[in-house]
């Protein structure tokens, strides 16, 4: 059963600046919600137009602070989207979206996994009390295809989203009693996120990918979740898009 309003609720986005991230903070702002983006460029996050923290989320004094000003400013958390990241174009050779253990810096693994799994298990440990003060709650971490199937060239990514996934049926375990759903939400085709996608795009015409907006119907259903309803599934969007007559390239296709 979905309970929670978005008109008027907090919701907080991580990795708001971009993507992803960007068009999830968008969204939630169209439906009513306070939000609140959060991301490590402020100037990514000031044409926003809403709130906005600069947090590294991988650090703990960085998004303590962040729970602290949330606390100040609003009391509660209605909504946490977990979604600030690291991909593959982001460590090793930095020649594309694989690079194979031989050749990746252990700095480079450390730092992924620090980001993309450290990072959700941070805002969700630190925010909880402000998830508890809000009475019912959701959390939306946003997983990928690496979540559910191991690719050569993507240990780290895959290794951090496989954590991922195993972290939100945790939660969603030991927060029932909270009365707080705790769901995954993974694209189901490559979004476009970077100019890298691009160049592949022009070599090979063939390829398409998704807007980022393609993300936000599913992640406002997930965040309208309480644990009666739906919690501690992986939600996959284009699958979900297409049941409910949503989806399609014609629709979501990147130009």
């Amino acid at each position: 059963m979905a309970t929670r309003e978005l008109n008027g609720a907090v919701a907080l986005v991580t990795g708001a600046g971009r993507g992803i991230g960007r068009a999830l903070a968008q969204a939630f702002a169209a439906e009513g919600a306070r939000v609140v983006a959060v991301s490590r460029t402020a100037s990514d996050l000031e044409s926003l137009g809403c709130s906005y923290r600069v947090c590294d989320v991988s650090d703990a004094d960085q998004v303590r602070q962040l729970a602290d000003w949330v606390r100040a400013e609003y009391g509660r958390v209605d909504v946490l989207v977990n979604n600030a990241g690291l991909r593959m174009i982001h460590v090793g050779p930095r020649s594309g979206y694989k690079v194979f253990v031989e050749e990746l810096p252990v700095e480079d693994w450390d730092r992924m996994l620090a980001v993309n799994l450290r990072g959700p298990f941070l805002m969700c440990k630190l925010l909880l009390p402000l998830m508890k003060a809000a009475g019912s709650a959701s959390v939306v971490n946003i997983s990928a295809g690496g979540g559910s199937q191991g690719q050569p060239g993507r240990a780290p990514y895959c290794a951090s989203k496989f954590g991922l996934e195993a972290l939100t049926q945790c939660l969603a375990a030991e927060w029932r009693p909270y009365n707080i759903a705790v769901n995954s939400l993974a694209p189901g085709v490559s979004v476009f996120t970077d100019d890298i996608k691009r160049e592949l795009r022009r070599r090979d015409p063939s390829l398409k990918h998704a807007r980022p907006e393609m993300m936000a119907p599913p992640a406002l259903f997930l965040a309208c979740q309480d644990p009666s309803g739906l919690t501690g599934q992986r939600v996959v969007a284009w699958d979900w898009l297409r049941e409910r007559g949503l989806g399609g390239w014609d629709r979501w296709l990147a130009e």
